[in-house]
């Protein structure tokens, strides 16, 4: 059996159609389309928190991310996967 490989050109053209109908969309002043608002459907809210309230602003920040995983894989016996 053939393998099959899609376009790459009419995927182009399909994400550039994509975006420009909404661009078109924000231009004109109409909200984006979502079909669960429409419908009157709740979303799933988000269930993430962030580590750090204002982000990462510097390296420390990110390194102390960095322990709390590294903390966090430990308790939970996570194997971790750096390369050799």
């Amino acid at each position: 059996m053939r393998q099959y490989r899609p376009n790459v050109d009419r995927q182009k053209w399909l994400y550039s159609m994509m975006k420009s109908r909404a661009l078109m969309r924000r231009w004109q002043g109409k909200p984006p389309i979502n079909t669960a608002l429409a419908e009157g459907r709740r979303q799933i809210p988000d269930n993430s928190e962030p580590w750090l309230p204002g982000g990462v602003t510097c390296l420390a920040d990110a390194m102390w991310i960095s322990d709390q995983i590294k903390e966090t894989m430990r308790q939970w016996q996570i194997p971790s996967q750096q390369p050799d």
